[in-house]
């Protein structure tokens, strides 16, 4: 494997900080400058470990520190969004607006079932309904809601994107029912392990839902790159899956991908 067969995918799901329960070392800047440079990347989607296991706000202010000291590595922040409770200041229309104002973020997480609360819920609404006036896309493992949930969203807010990350193997009759039913809906290949998955999409017409995504931070990343490398589609399909669905769907600067 060499870093030409890789060179200018974007990384759209990077995790910076340290799981308490894995056996990975801590993802820091140095670390994911240093997956860049491994398989000459042209960027990534950071989000923060603090911001699923501790504090939103505080691993959004982590998440955006590393992308602006990689910010010329292609970097962006993906910030988390937890509905206030009462006395909070912040409220999840600003925190969608501050993000998107020249904040170098490229889109947000939840975690509804790590965080309690529901994601179809009223309190929602306001999220969503920026999310689609910003262009923001909505990033979600599938661990954390179910596939009705994740079909509720799509319907009621058909112009945000939403990204699926942490499918696995067993899932691909439910991605294959969702992909089909909500243009709006991407998948990632963080832990995606169906047997030829990408090959079936491909054949399906469904390449343009696929990014190629590690979970560093989470996953070995070689997973991922040999996913994508390895498959069987054409290469015009690898470079689409590695870079162009990322390049549409974060609005990244066309001359920085290969």
């Amino acid at each position: 494997m060499t870093e030409d067969v890789t060179s200018g995918w974007f990384d759209a799901h990077v995790v910076t900080g340290a799981h308490p329960a894995a056996l990975l070392q801590a993802t820091d800047r140095d670390a994911i400058a240093a997956h860049l440079d491994t398989f000459a990347l042209s960027g990534a989607l950071v989000s923060a470990m603090a911001s699923w296991l501790h504090d939103p706000l505080t691993g959004n202010a982590e998440a955006s520190a590393v992308a602006t000291d990689l910010a010329d590595q292609g970097v962006l922040a993906c910030w988390t969004a937890v509905p206030p409770v009462h006395g909070e200041a912040h409220t999840l229309d600003g925190l969608v607006r501050q993000a998107a104002d020249g904040s170098g973020v490229g889109a947000f997480r939840i975690h509804p079932r790590s965080h309690g609360y529901s994601p179809v819920s009223a309190a929602m609404d306001e999220f969503y309904s920026a999310l689609a006036d910003t262009g923001l896309p909505l990033c979600v493992d599938a661990t954390e809601l179910d596939w009705s949930q994740i079909a509720t969203i799509a319907t009621r807010f058909p112009t945000v994107r939403i990204v699926v990350s942490q499918v696995g193997y067993r899932e691909l009759r439910n991605l294959s029912a969702a992909l089909r039913d909500h243009d709006n809906l991407s998948v990632d290949l963080v832990n995606f392990a169906a047997h030829q998955a990408v090959e079936w999409l491909a054949a399906n017409g469904l390449a343009d839902r696929l990014l190629f995504a590690t979970g560093l931070g989470l996953r070995d990343p070689a997973e991922s790159v040999v996913r994508l490398a390895w498959s069987g589609v054409d290469d015009a399909i690898v470079r689409q899956i590695g870079s162009g669905n990322a390049a549409a769907l974060f609005a990244l600067p066309v001359g920085g991908l290969a």
